[in-house]
């Protein structure tokens, strides 16, 4: 049985645990290690049971609590070759720390669980996505920070379980908000982040394939709203014959909150 929780998550940090009995992995630390530590506490996980930090990419939003984390609790960080490159050039892993460089396509298993990262197209060294498996047959989706879907990360998250998916921004919002010019278009361009609708579009499909339960991430806190990203996906999975609550349970991950941990 998998255990998940996002416990940050949106433009101003983000991390997600993802366990099991065993033991369990956070994806990304985005936000001071006095949070992530509170956070964990507040739902019940010793941070003593964390085998692993895997990281996406080496954004601030990202990283932002590694060094103090990884320096108090001794934690390895698993990431790509460009992630881990990225973080030493901004000082922000130490010599003694404990790292492994796993490539996509490639899987290490941490307490139970076989991760096995996947390349996402955004504009860092070398984002990964990852997909989680337990020792039970279960199955999880992180995949944030993408600009688009390209075939080869709808084929790495087809089949999941369990999807925690990129509903970054919804584009009239983001035109019409007050970002300067470039940063609109960085966002909106192919390394940049998930729309709502170019979230939703692949959702049946994923739907059809097994996924049951959905939670969109890395919303936007300018140019989106909790209310716009379920709307859009709703509407995406009702016209493909796909009933949230019936077929598939669908959620949005909160900035920070009291979100659950979720067993599946």
């Amino acid at each position: 049985m998998l255990r998940y929780c996002s416990l940050f998550s949106g433009s101003s940090g983000n991390s997600t645990y993802v366990g099991t009995a065993a033991g369990g992995v956070l994806i990304d630390v985005g936000v001071s290690a006095k949070r992530i530590v509170a956070a964990l506490q507040q739902r019940d996980i010793d941070p003593a049971s964390i085998r692993a930090v895997l990281l996406t990419h080496e954004h601030t939003d990202h990283v932002a609590g590694l060094q103090v984390l990884c320096r108090r609790f001794g934690w390895p960080v698993i990431a790509s070759e460009g992630t881990l490159d990225g973080l030493w050039e901004q000082n922000r892993l130490e010599d003694t720390q404990k790292m492994y460089m796993l490539p996509a396509g490639r899987s290490l298993t941490v307490a139970d669980l076989r991760i096995t990262p996947f390349e996402t197209p955004h504009d860092s060294r070398q984002c990964h996505g990852y997909r989680i498996d337990s020792a039970d047959g279960r199955s999880l989706a992180m995949t944030t920070d993408l600009g688009y879907m390209p075939d080869s990360v709808r084929q790495a998250i087809t089949g999941c379980d369990f999807l925690h998916i990129e509903s970054n921004h919804d584009p009239d919002m983001l035109l019409a908000g007050p970002y300067p010019y470039v940063l609109k278009q960085r966002i909106r361009g192919p390394g940049g982040h998930l729309s709502n609708g170019d979230c939703a579009a692949v959702l049946p499909d994923l739907v059809a394939a097994g996924a049951t339960r959905i939670v969109l991430a890395h919303l936007s806190e300018q140019n989106n709203t909790p209310e716009l990203a379920r709307s859009c996906a709703t509407a995406a999975l009702s016209a493909a014959g796909v009933t949230v609550g019936r077929d598939c349970l669908l959620s949005v991950a909160k900035p920070v909150g009291d979100s659950p941990v979720v067993y599946f």
